[in-house]
């Protein structure tokens, strides 16, 4: 390419034939200025100035034209490799992900699941055991329990059978259980009197618990005379009236063992054999006290036999009944009656032996134990 500067005179006119005049007339026209001619009319005027020429490129000078610059903060555009790095305006869009939907009857491709660390387990905070201290009283304001009270520690909520776990228990007055914080229900048994109690076990410092027992005690014993009644011989029953209603406390009570109630009267009845010797008492029991009552039967232990003559062998196959002096039963017996405990006062027995009736009297005085013999004579 080359560029040559030249001074051309341009002439324009309605026709091709005009440019033919013009060269050969010769005549300079003034710049600006209008001149009217055959066929028409023509402008004359005068461009100055550089021009680029086109000519055949040589070899190796080929090559793309330079290209503008993009102005600042605009972004041209892609021309591939040749301009600025790839820009793609879709990763800056948000589009939903469509899965296309499987064809009727095809399998689902499985989905393979990604392989990623578990997360770590949260470390827990160790449950430190907190002591619980248990104490017993005779009442509100009574004195401690020395000993004798049973202790039993259940959790407060019932598991799936509906029954409250035992976590701990003890025969001490006064326990102490290391139990984990939370609510239990502690169990106190003295005797025959029990009470319960929801306690809360703190995260953070001891606990102590005092628990009332409206408690008392009796120990009961017996005597004929100036003797005690052997402890085999003899049994007590203690019963209550509660709210009108006759209860049974205790049964078979023997002399001599300590029987823990609950505060309150009772009525004691003493059976000294299995006859008549019956003897009843009232006691009164006041919390934390030791009630001992001594009860005195008026009888005695009696020997019936039937024999062929005084002192003689005992006959078998007999059977006795006796009488008091109103005609009431006190006792029948077939075959061989063994001793019988009776209260003071008179009697009467009849034996019965091969259709045969035999029948005596005798009294029976409080402390003189004696054998009586019927003769078939």
């Amino acid at each position: 390419m080359a560029v040559i500067a030249v001074r051309l005179s341009l002439a324009l006119g309605a026709c091709c034939a005009t440019s033919g005049a013009l060269a050969q007339s010769g005549e300079n026209t003034p710049r600006g200025t209008e001149k009217s001619g055959k066929g028409g009319f023509s402008y004359g005027g005068e461009i100055t100035g550089r021009m680029n020429l086109l000519a055949p490129p040589k070899l190796g000078e080929i090559g793309p034209p330079p290209m503008p610059s993009p102005p600042p903060g605009f972004d041209g555009p892609d021309i591939g490799s040749r301009g600025k790095p790839e820009h793609d305006v879709l990763k800056g869009l948000k589009l939903p992900h469509l899965t296309p939907a499987p064809r009727p009857g095809a399998q689902p491709t499985p989905v393979t699941p990604t392989l990623e660390d578990p997360p770590a387990p949260a470390v827990a905070a160790p449950i430190i055991k907190q002591p619980l201290h248990l104490a017993a009283t005779f009442g509100d304001k009574g004195a401690k329990v020395p000993n004798g009270v049973k202790w039993r520690v259940f959790t407060d909520q019932p598991d799936a059978n509906g029954e409250h776990l035992m976590v701990a228990e003890s025969n001490d007055a006064a326990p102490r259980f290391d139990l984990d914080p939370g609510g239990y229900v502690v169990h106190a048994v003295y005797g025959l009197v029990s009470t319960a109690r929801y306690v809360s076990v703190a995260p953070d410092h001891p606990t102590d618990t005092t628990m009332s027992l409206p408690a008392g005690a009796i120990r009961l014993a017996a005597f004929v005379g100036d003797a005690r009644v052997p402890p085999d011989r003899v049994g007590f029953t203690l019963t209550r009236n509660d709210a009108g209603v006759t209860r049974t406390v205790a049964e078979n009570v023997r002399p001599g063992a300590l029987l823990r109630v609950p505060a309150g009267q009772y009525h004691v009845v003493s059976a000294y054999g299995d006859a008549n010797a019956i003897v009843e008492v009232d006691l009164d029991v006041a919390a934390g006290k030791l009630v001992e009552a001594q009860v005195h039967h008026k009888a005695a232990r009696m020997t019936l036999r039937l024999v062929r003559a005084a002192g003689g062998a005992e006959v078998k196959n007999t059977s006795w009944t006796v009488l008091t002096p109103g005609g009431d039963v006190i006792r029948e017996s077939i075959g061989q009656l063994p001793p019988i405990v009776l209260s003071e006062g008179d009697y009467t027995a009849i034996a019965r032996h091969d259709g045969k009736m035999f029948q005596q009297n005798f009294s029976v005085r409080a402390g003189f134990d004696a054998t009586v013999e019927l003769t078939l004579n």
